[in-house]
């Protein structure tokens, strides 16, 4: 059912959460100096604002857990893509170091940005990464910036494949959103442990004029060979919900999967020209919540 305008939950839904929609109302005033139309939303930044306060599904938990949808991800698209697994705990003093290959990653499955990259395992001092592990594991991401999908989400540490682009650097990647089935932005990460950079394009490859705190990129990156494949493995991932982001990699001829995301920077990371805040919601049609 397509939520149409006008039918969107009722402001009174805010007083069963008063502490939460006060928080996130603030949040959103202090990023962008205006407060948030959420009845109903219009911009991109005010949907991503109204799914954090509304939208309680379970298949956000799952799809946000980085454990749990690799096996989502593999039932869809019929292949796994996924980097390969090395080993998946709940106790980080069991992580198997001598038994890992020299280059890996390690992630919490519970959260984003808690990864840690060891690009050479001899060097790497052990005691430092079990407790950074250890305070993932005592740490709520959902209270960070009250993103309701992670608060579910059982704790547990991943060591990962460790994938790059054949200098040593981490490969491209390609941060796919997609609106309604449909992919309209493809935002490509250059280097993202180094010198980070950006760009954004649409699915044709064209360079569109949008940015953000990320410094964009100098020189406009080759079309990854596989992108039409990225393209349609998106939209298959979308088929359950209205909007998300999945980021992919491209290593070689391979195409990687790494992630999906519902609520891309919280809603707290503005692009410019501000007009691009309203296309985007314009694209995206929110579908009821329940």
């Amino acid at each position: 059912m397509t939520m149409a305008r006008g039918a969107a939950p009722s402001s009174l839904r805010l007083l069963s959460r008063p502490l939460l929609a006060a928080r996130v109302v603030r949040r959103y005033h202090r990023t962008f100096g205006r407060l948030p139309m959420l009845f109903p939303p219009a911009k991109y930044s005010e949907k991503i604002t109204y799914k954090k306060l509304f939208d309680r599904r379970p298949y956000l938990t799952l799809t946000s857990d980085k454990y749990a949808v690799r096996e989502y991800a593999r039932a869809i698209l019929g292949e796994d893509l996924a980097p390969e697994l090395h080993y998946r705990t709940t106790d980080p003093r069991t992580i198997p170091f001598a038994s890992l290959p020299r280059r890996f990653a390690v992630k919490a499955t519970h959260g984003s940005g808690w990864n840690v990259i060891v690009r050479d395992a001899r060097a790497l001092d052990r005691r430092t990464l079990i407790a950074t592990c250890e305070r993932w594991m005592r740490s709520n991401y959902a209270r960070h910036r009250d993103e309701w999908a992670y608060e579910d989400i059982p704790p547990q540490i991943i060591v990962e494949e460790l994938l790059d682009d054949g200098t040593g650097r981490s490969p491209q990647d390609i941060k796919v959103l997609v609106f309604n089935q449909r992919v309209r932005i493809v935002q490509v990460d250059e280097d993202r442990f180094g010198d980070h950079r950006r760009l954004f394009f649409d699915p044709g490859w064209n360079v569109l004029p949008i940015h953000d705190f990320v410094p964009q990129t100098e020189t406009r990156p080759e079309r990854p060979s596989r992108l039409d494949d990225i393209i349609r493995y998106a939209e298959a991932l979308s088929r359950d919900t209205d909007f998300l982001r999945v980021d992919f990699y491209q290593v070689g001829n391979r195409v990687r999967f790494g992630e999906i995301t519902h609520t891309p920077g919280s809603g707290l990371s503005p692009i410019y020209p501000a007009i691009w805040d309203d296309r985007w919601g314009a694209w995206w049609e929110m579908n009821a919540l329940t």
